[in-house]
């Protein structure tokens, strides 16, 4: 899978590098996540292409092997139990879950996690420094070199095959660059100048070019009517008055093929008098049937031309009906994307409003004073209805005071409450983000209604889809993942496209940067047997998408040919059911530290 970088807010694509998917042959660095081959100096000079060359070791030991593959170790991991395996089969040993038996199976093999496997930096030292046989070998190249000096070693091997520099002028031949210059002096194909034209011609086509090409040279009339020698560039100008060249009979155009001398066709013209005639009344003949034809096909033209007029002036009208439709089409989507931006913004001052706001406890607590507030406003309204009807109408007027008093005072209560409400309110919809939060790396994502949703994104009407936040741990990094139903980039209208992203948290100030952690993707199997989909990426430390965020988020980074769309919805797969699919996306967390 070919992975991208994504702008989180207009989708720009920005190509991006997965260590997992580079070729073996890399001496400068074998976990190196740099995009640059180490070979891209020589496929440039040489014609052999060495971008995916495997290294031809000359000796291995078997500790250098992986227990999996058998191949030389590729980004040596080793076990707790010593053993060594290539960074690549790992992934294939935890394929069915975890914990595994060691594939070695000794007697001291223990069962493995994935935190027991790490990086074997010494085993990658020592490979580098195996001898490896010259790329050129099967040119002539005895030489064996380290493997971390085998780019300089090709880029200066004196048996790097070359093409001959007379290739544009035939030569086919490949050979050894030390060779090239002892070739090039005895080259069939090297210019010489011709001695009479004074043009450039290669040596073996020198004969060829004098005998039919060189416009110096002397001929003779082709033929044969007796003029002396001339240059072959004078030819033309000789034919025009030259006696013996062949003349076509002039009622060739009517049938007849003889050819002659000028005599000849003088005497052909007397004699075969009767045959012309009967030729002219043949040509005549097919004349006149092929005139009738002709407005026969004449009159289905016009008869056709007369429908498609008609044809056209309809799809005329229905082309400016459709022309209005597609411009208030226009007008409704660009109205929908001023509001989507204005939703966007009120969604990212909601949620900082959010994180602004009390804790639980605290909401508790004010939710305790608001029903002790409406006890005693309650009390309060049942003492002065007992007031009001009770006492002496010669206190009528301290009574009212009272009431008035008490008005103000329950006014001020329904405020108090009004903002309770919309605290609760806006407290619900925290803890309904937090409720969904995960603090272990993970994000397990349910997408339903994909068929209805896939549909929005080919209208354009959603085009992609964010999931909750997750983190790595509660004061760790904050992520979350961006789906394109319909595609994006590479994967437009026949993929989904699944990328990302590093958001802003509240403790990023605390953590390392840039982002280094292994991201797997996955797309989840439903059904009993448990095929999950995945790929993984480790991230490119020098591209912005993994550095501390200075906006809401980063820019994105992902598959945008993740899982096509026939193999999602085949319905012999398990991927999409009930109209209801999900996405897993896993964060290394293992040697995760807060600085």
């Amino acid at each position: 899978m070919t992975f991208t970088k994504k702008m989180a807010p207009d989708r720009e694509d920005i190509p991006m590098q997965d260590n997992m998917n580079r070729p073996f042959a890399d001496p400068v660095h074998m976990a190196s996540t740099s995009s640059s081959s180490p070979f891209s100096s020589l496929a440039e000079s040489s014609l052999v292409s060495l971008e995916d060359h495997v290294p031809d070791f000359v000796n291995v030991d078997e500790r250098y092997r992986c227990a999996i593959c058998h191949n030389v170790l590729k980004d040596p991991v080793q076990t707790k139990c010593g053993h060594r395996l290539c960074e690549g089969c790992v992934e294939a040993l935890f394929q069915q879950g975890e914990p595994v038996t060691c594939p070695q199976a000794d007697e001291y093999c223990e069962k493995l996690m994935r935190s027991d496997i790490y990086p074997d930096v010494s085993a990658r030292r020592e490979i580098r420094n195996l001898p490896v046989y010259c790329p050129f070998k099967s040119y002539g190249c005895g030489r064996n070199v380290p493997l971390k000096d085998v780019n300089k070693h090709a880029t200066d091997c004196t048996f790097k095959p070359v093409e001959c520099p007379n290739r544009h002028n035939g030569c086919k031949e490949i050979l050894p660059q030390k060779s090239l210059d002892a070739h090039v002096k005895q080259c069939q194909y090297r210019q010489v100048q011709c001695d009479q034209c004074r043009q450039p011609i290669p040596i073996a086509m020198a004969q060829k070019h004098k005998e039919s090409d060189c416009p110096e040279a002397n001929v003779a009339c082709p033929y044969k009517c007796g003029a002396p020698q001339m240059k072959r560039k004078e030819l033309e100008r000789h034919f025009n008055v030259c006696k013996k060249k062949p003349q076509e009979c002039k009622f060739k155009s009517v049938g007849c093929t003889y050819t002659g001398s000028a005599q000849d066709i003088a005497e052909h013209e007397k004699r075969d008098i009767s045959q012309h005639l009967e030729l002219v009344t043949m040509y005549t003949g097919n004349m006149d049937l092929q005139s009738m034809q002709i407005r026969a096909e004449l009159g289905n033209i016009t008869t056709e031309r007369d429908h498609l007029k008609v044809q056209l002036e309809k799809t005329l009208s229905e082309n400016a009906s459709l022309k209005e439709s597609v411009g208030k089409l226009e007008t409704t989507f660009r109205d929908m994307r001023l509001k989507m931006v204005s939703q966007t913004e009120r969604v990212i001052k909601l949620e900082r409003r959010v994180e602004e706001l009390p804790r639980k406890e605290h909401l508790e607590q004010q939710s305790r004073e608001l029903t002790t507030l409406r006890e005693q406003s309650q009390s309060l309204t049942d003492q002065i209805a007992g007031m009001e009807g009770g006492q002496t109408v010669a206190r009528y007027g301290s009574l009212s005071t009272m009431a008035d008093a008490f008005t103000t005072q329950l006014a001020a209560h329904d405020r108090q409450i009004g903002i309770h409400d919309v605290r609760i309110a806006e407290m619900d919809l925290r803890f309904q983000i937090l409720e969904t939060a995960s603090y272990d790396g993970v994000l397990l994502w349910k997408i339903r209604d994909y068929t209805r949703r896939k549909q929005e994104a080919v209208s354009g009407r959603t085009l992609s889809l964010y999931s909750q936040p997750f983190y790595t741990s509660k004061y760790g990094y904050k992520m979350c993942a961006r789906v394109y139903l319909n595609g994006d980039g590479m994967g437009k209208t026949t993929h989904v496209s699944l990328f990302f992203v590093i958001m802003r948290g509240e403790y990023d100030s605390l953590l390392p940067w840039p982002f280094q952690q292994k991201v797997t993707l996955y797309l989840l199997d439903q059904g009993v047997e448990r095929r999950h989909l995945s790929d993984h990426f480790h991230p490119d430390p020098s591209s912005s998408s993994f550095r501390k965020p200075q906006t809401e988020m980063n820019i994105a980074s992902g598959c945008p040919l993740f899982v096509s769309h026939s193999v999602l919805e085949n319905p012999t797969n398990n991927y999409l059911k009930d109209d209801t699919i999900f996405i897993k996306i896993a964060v290394e967390t293992a040697n995760l530290r807060i600085v």
